[in-house]
């Protein structure tokens, strides 16, 4: 399955290793443990699961990931997303930290750490996933999905522009280092977006 593709991926830290890979509750489903190059501290807990097609299941990944540095962060969503076709999505646990506050405050998705992270890797729609639906579902987590087509993903980027362009509007005059970084973010993102 896919999550065997991320052994050897090279990152600012040392290439990725799979220290752990089990099956998950479903025969679709592999559950990982990633570390960085010689450090045994995980640096990433994953589930990935490989689609249902009968079903029209696409394929998806949820990852817990290290979030201490937004460059490493980039790289680990990046390597994950590379394992999905179009039209899937990954989704990346937030909590107590600037993705939790921003998106707390309203800010849009892709101006955060993790929704930059995941725009980067190619996601192009976001969904905060900020009251998980049901019992295993799990806690925060924001989901980026990667467009199906070439034509979808010029109709969100065409939307996504509008969105952090009315955003950055409304936050002009804002002074606090949160919504400073946030702009940066947003900016970073609008220069990605040009068609």
């Amino acid at each position: 399955m896919a999550l065997e593709r991320l052994d050897g991926v090279p990152t600012s830290r040392g290439p990725l290793r799979l220290v752990s890979l089990e099956p998950g509750r479903f025969p679709e489903e592999q559950d990982a443990v990633l570390c960085a190059g010689t450090d045994d501290r995980p640096v990433g807990y994953v589930k990935h699961f490989a689609g249902r097609p009968a079903a029209f299941v696409r394929p998806w990944i949820e990852a817990h990931l290290d979030r201490g540095d937004e460059r490493f962060l980039g790289e680990l969503v990046g390597a994950l997303t590379a394992l999905l076709p179009p039209g899937s999505h990954v989704m990346v646990g937030y909590g107590d930290d600037e993705t939790e506050r921003g998106l707390k405050r309203r800010f849009p998705p892709a101006a955060t750490p993790v929704g930059q992270a995941l725009f980067a890797a190619g996601c192009a729609w976001f969904k905060d996933w900020y009251y998980p639906e049901g019992w295993l579902e799990g806690g925060f987590k924001l989901q980026g999905t990667k467009p199906a087509s070439g034509e979808a993903r010029r109709e969100r980027l065409a939307e996504l522009r509008a969105e952090l362009e009315t955003w950055l509007d409304e936050t002009e005059e804002a002074e606090d280092e949160l919504t400073a970084q946030a702009r940066e973010r947003a900016l970073a993102v609008l220069r990605g977006t040009n068609p």
